[in-house]
């Protein structure tokens, strides 16, 4: 681990959790939601896209609102990424000098959603600090290994892929969607009023 980072999840322990109204929503009830998530490539950013799409077509919330982490500097941002009303990124050229966000972010971080999602398996450190300071009511995401987890309200248990013995290796993105279709199917039949 790089010193920087180091610095970076000392930073992330201290912060307290900020004064927002803690409150279950599931999806069917939901009037707002927020997805933060790395931005891959095209192909991903579509699938981002397709469930927004999928959240105000199919199951009615009102505001869907998408925020991406682009590991590179604005330069080199993808063309695709357009900030727009209820969707936007930030890039590594817009975090300080240990790697917390410091443009783009505020009036997503004010935003009281009634679900935020964080969509990555894996901590993201950037998203972590969007996460750790967002006033969403309620905060779900993957359990993440080497992480600790009280950030979100409902942490939805990982399915482990080892592949056996000749098995060739799993592809991440199907480990990722899987993941995700379970985390959406949980919420929307959960009974949280």
């Amino acid at each position: 681990m790089k010193w920087k980072e180091n610095i970076s999840r000392f930073v992330l322990r201290r912060y307290k959790d900020n004064q927002r109204e803690r409150q279950g929503c599931n999806l069917r009830n939901a009037e707002s939601v927020g997805l933060i998530y790395l931005d891959r490539d095209h192909r991903f950013y579509r699938q981002i896209k397709d469930i927004a799409k999928h959240l105000h077509e199919e199951l009615g919330v009102k505001t869907v609102a998408i925020l991406s982490y682009v590991p590179f500097d604005s330069k080199k941002t993808p063309g695709y990424l357009v900030k727009k009303l209820n969707s936007g990124y930030f890039c590594k050229s817009d975090l300080n000098w240990y790697g917390k966000p410091v443009k783009e972010i505020n009036s997503f971080i004010e935003e009281e959603f009634d679900i935020l999602f964080d969509l990555e398996l894996e901590p993201i450190l950037p998203l972590k600090y969007i996460l750790k300071k967002s006033m969403a009511r309620m905060k779900v995401g993957p359990e993440q290994k080497e992480w600790d987890t009280q950030d979100y309200d409902v942490t939805i248990c990982r399915i482990e892929h080892n592949p056996e013995d000749g098995e060739e290796v799993v592809d991440q993105m199907l480990v990722w969607q899987e993941q995700t279709e379970r985390t959406f199917k949980f919420i929307s039949e959960v009974n949280i009023k």
